[in-house]
């Protein structure tokens, strides 16, 4: 065999070596970018809008005429995975008629409570009455009311968080 046709294998060898290293390499980075896209991109392509009705117990469970302080479980998705989160709702049932706030204070966050007939924030003193309107205090708005439904004697209500710190009532994204 002479050196010419030895370097020329030689040459060959690692030519289809240096392919096979970009074929193994690229393929590599193909499944990492899929999947990695995949979990990246999925949740702006998931179907948005999807309503979550969650129970707050039968109607005839809440006192009449005195704000109720009750937990939902609220359902989150977030791309990779799902988790549940409790939050407070207040609850005012006057006959047929209920009112149901969040116990999110619209200025900058803190838990509503409730004390004879209003409703107050004791992080800035932010006072509102039983119908969600201002008082005093920092507070931007009136209490942020959430939709409701009752289905049988079911009271259900549709969980949304607020933005804080603005005049106007927007729904976080």
């Amino acid at each position: 065999m002479s050196d010419h046709q030895s370097t020329q294998d030689n040459t060959e060898r690692r030519s289809f070596l240096g392919v096979l290293s970009g074929l193994i390499a690229g393929g590599i980075t193909a499944v990492l970018g899929i999947n990695i896209g995949r979990f990246a991109i999925s949740p702006a392509l998931s179907a948005a809008g999807v309503e979550n009705w969650a129970d707050l117990g039968p109607i005839a469970n809440i006192a009449e005429g005195k704000p109720v302080k009750l937990n939902v479980v609220v359902s989150q998705d977030a791309g990779w995975g799902k988790f549940q989160a409790q939050r407070a709702v207040w609850v005012i049932r006057s006959g047929e008629k209920v009112t149901v706030f969040t116990a999110v204070c619209p200025h900058l966050g803190c838990t509503v409570n409730a004390k004879d007939d209003v409703f107050i924030c004791a992080c800035h003193d932010s006072t509102w009455d039983v119908a969600g309107n201002s008082q005093g205090g920092p507070t931007p708005r009136g209490l942020d009311s959430l939709e409701y439904k009752v289905e049988g004697d079911v009271l259900k209500v549709r969980y949304q968080d607020f933005k804080q710190g603005i005049a106007q009532k927007e729904v976080l994204s």
